[in-house]
């Protein structure tokens, strides 16, 4: 009996730790960092700057109350580039901004444009940090046109 409970054991702390070990292809979180890595890759970026509230009231009758709590953009991507290489798995893709200076004006403004950036897309949180605007057309001030 007692050899029985013993070889019981010895099969459960065998388990255990195979059932511990990493697989490759699957890493587990990083217990340390509280959580998976990030994966956060420069890219450039082009889509259409939407209101998610005023998005999901028409296309699902969300009660968002933008009129109340004002309008909060995000980015639908219609293309984006990564180190000169397309990643077209992005298209379609809602990012929001990421709370910094740089992304306020196209969080609060902006309805419908179609914008581009250069920044840091966090992949598994579909989050873009606003590097800067690209391909942006200064408007000329009414006051000093040019010519």
């Amino acid at each position: 009996m007692r050899s029985t409970i013993v070889a019981y054991i010895a099969g459960l702390l065998f388990a255990g730790t195979a059932l511990a070990q990493e697989h490759p292809d699957h890493p587990k979180k990083d217990a340390a960092a509280g959580g998976a890595k990030a994966s956060a890759i420069a890219a450039t970026v082009t889509g259409e700057n939407i209101c998610l509230g005023c998005t999901l009231t028409k296309a699902q009758g969300a009660a968002a109350q933008c009129s109340k709590y004002g309008h909060r953009h995000a980015l639908k991507v219609t293309s984006a580039t990564a180190e000169g290489s397309d990643v077209g798995y992005m298209t379609g893709w809602i990012l929001t901004y990421l709370e910094t200076d740089a992304a306020q004006p196209f969080i609060k403004e902006h309805d419908g444009e179609t914008l581009s950036f250069e920044g840091k897309i966090y992949t598994a949180e579909r989050v873009l940090e606003v590097g800067k605007q690209v391909g942006a057309k200064k408007s000329e001030h009414p006051d000093h046109p040019k010519g």
